[in-house]
């Protein structure tokens, strides 16, 4: 039995009148480009645009591309190094990424993103630049002001750390609050026709004990003396860890206790911390007291210099007498 043949469909020809249902080619090409949302361009080695879309027209303040074509692009960087600078990447190397400023057709700046690659022909060198611009200036004043509020920061951190008025160790003013209160303490009792005394108090032999029993021990001591002048002083006096072992005091002279007195109690409060705490070590304070006449024109350093002076006269006394414990 003879075999059938199939026959196969007539092919129909395409009708040349009807439209494509995509773009083919360059055109395609050109379309795509023209919908980029970012700026592309085709330039010459010496910066004649040849090339560019129309969110690159947008970009520079153009309305048509026609009077970009007209200008170079060396016109718009704002500093004509980043191009110089582009150009010799590209020598040796095939793309280059970089970020610089540029000026729009107004003249106002704004910071883009360049990706750009060196078309070279067949000798060798470029023939032009093919690449796409992104305006990146959101992001450039976001770092900016970034960076500016952290210099806020670490200068407020800073100043406020040059400000600090209280000696972390032993939860007194330091040298720079002891002076700050210190003033203020004058004027009030200037204000009151009250006099002032200033107590100058240094820890005799704290080398002695940081060196033989560590610098933790000699803290301990610190902080101890600090606590006896609060307990024995006034609220309303100022107390200061001025030195490694010397403190300060500037107080209103109370009527119910002397000066003398006070200096008694502080010289029992550290016997007593001794024994209780460190009754194998040597401890004792040496003491300056001067008298503050706030009405009389004198810088509180003075004052300070005449009780330290005082007080080192003391420690020289003990030592020759052999009193230290």
């Amino acid at each position: 039995m003879a075999e059938r043949q199939r026959k196969r469909p007539k092919r129909t020809p395409p009708d040349a009148s009807a439209t494509p249902a995509f773009v083919v080619g360059e055109d395609r090409y050109k379309a795509l480009v023209e919908q980029l949302p970012v700026g592309v361009y085709r330039t010459t080695l010496d910066g004649m645009i040849i090339e560019a879309n129309s969110a690159l027209v947008r970009m520079l303040g153009y309305k048509r591309p026609q009077t970009l074509f007209n200008c170079n692009v060396k016109d718009f960087y704002v500093r004509g190094e980043d191009r110089s600078r582009l150009i010799e990447k590209l020598s040796s190397q095939p793309i280059s990424f970089q970020e610089f400023e540029i000026r729009r057709a107004d003249g106002r700046r704004f910071w883009v993103r360049d990706y750009c690659r060196g078309v070279k022909g067949p000798d060798g060198s470029i023939h032009h630049l093919d690449g796409i611009l992104v305006d990146i200036t959101e992001r450039k004043t976001t770092d900016r002001k970034l960076k500016l509020t952290l210099r806020k920061l670490r200068l407020t951190n800073e100043k406020y750390e040059n400000l600090s008025l209280t000696d972390h160790l032993t939860d007194l003013h330091n040298r720079r609050g002891f002076f700050t209160f210190g003033l203020q303490q004058m004027k009030i009792a200037k204000r009151l026709k009250e006099d002032n005394y200033l107590l100058f108090l240094d820890i005799d032999n704290l080398k002695e004990v940081n060196d033989a029993h560590g610098h933790a021990v000699g803290d301990q001591l610190l902080q101890g003396v600090a606590t006896i002048l609060k307990n024995t002083l006034r609220e309303s006096d100022v107390i200061g860890r001025i030195g490694g072992d010397e403190f300060a005091v500037l107080a209103m002279r109370s009527k119910g206790l002397g000066e003398r007195a006070l200096l008694a109690r502080i010289e029992e409060g550290v016997q007593r911390f001794r024994l209780k705490k460190f009754g194998h070590l040597r401890l004792s304070v040496s003491m300056g007291l001067v008298r503050v006449d706030p009405q009389k024109y004198q810088q509180l350093d003075d004052f300070l210099a005449h009780a330290d002076f005082l007080m080192y006269q003391q420690k020289r006394s003990k030592e020759r007498e052999g009193k230290h414990p």
